[in-house]
């Protein structure tokens, strides 16, 4: 734990009416599973979300997953403290507001839609030649595509085979691309979890700030986090380590044990605010 990780813990007692936890969903709050819609989070992680979004300012969930996809599999909008939360969906291009419960989602590109009809044809070419990319699995998120590996014999061999082509399909249709944890996404939106992370520091003016994610897609909001406390402001990024992503740890303030790691660190900035 570094210095910066002890500042915001005493600054979120200090001034909890000032502090703001953002945490991704996939892989923080919920173990990452081999079908995405069976993804939930942990009961310690939801108990500890809803005892802080009871305490602080804000919690926000910042997450690559569609804000209905979200509230379906967390069940975040029934938590005793839900009108504290908010949800910032496919990186934030769609949103939840737990105090109106209101959704905003923008409309699907027609891009995307391109996409996800040619997207099985590439699988299909990639079999075709030989490459072990049986068990594929398309998400359809609305504004994106995701293109899931895990449940192959060799995920990264499959990746590694469909990235060109996923690549070469966005760069045709002007979609962004963002590579995780055995998925890569085609999607329509260029906002980042930085732009989220930018937003409530400039909306909620925090005394204290963290960021908590385990891939590579929550490195542009860990990268705010730290811009923003260069100028001496409490912040810290929380990791949920992986094997699979290990250059994370060392952005770590906080190196947690996955899910249940980051479900404990949560524990414990309310038991910080209420002690037992």
């Amino acid at each position: 734990m570094t210095r910066w990780a002890r500042s915001v813990q005493q600054a979120v007692i200090d001034r909890p009416e000032r502090a703001v936890v953002c945490l991704d969903f996939d892989g923080t709050l919920a173990p990452i599973v081999e079908r995405p819609e069976d993804a939930r989070p942990l009961p310690a992680a939801l108990d500890a979300v809803d005892a802080l979004a009871g305490r602080i300012r804000c919690v926000a969930v910042v997450t690559g997953r569609p804000v209905r996809t979200v509230l379906d599999l967390g069940g975040l909008d029934r938590l005793a403290h839900a009108k504290r939360l908010r949800i910032f969906g496919q990186y934030g291009a769609e949103r939840w507001d737990g105090a109106t419960g209101e959704v905003t989602v923008p409309p699907v590109p027609e891009a995307v839609r391109a996409a996800r009809r040619r997207i099985p044809e590439l699988v299909d070419r990639a079999a075709a030649a030989g490459r072990q990319v049986e068990g594929v699995r398309l998400e359809d998120k609305g504004l994106a595509i995701g293109v899931h590996t895990r449940s192959c014999t060799d995920p990264d061999a499959a990746l590694a085979a469909l990235e060109p082509g996923l690549r070469a399909l966005a760069s045709e249709l002007r979609l962004g691309v963002e590579p995780g944890r055995d998925v890569i996404e085609l999607r329509a939106s260029a906002l980042t979890k930085g732009d989220v992370v930018r937003e409530l520091v400039a909306g909620l003016d925090p005394a204290a700030l963290a960021f908590c994610g385990d891939d590579r897609g929550d490195i542009a909001a860990f990268d705010a986090v730290r811009a923003w406390r260069d100028e001496e402001h409490p912040g810290a990024v929380v990791v949920s380590g992986s094997a699979e992503v290990p250059e994370l740890a060392e952005r770590a303030d906080v190196l947690c044990d996955g899910p249940a790691g980051i479900a404990a660190w949560l524990g414990a900035l309310v038991d910080g605010l209420c002690p037992r």
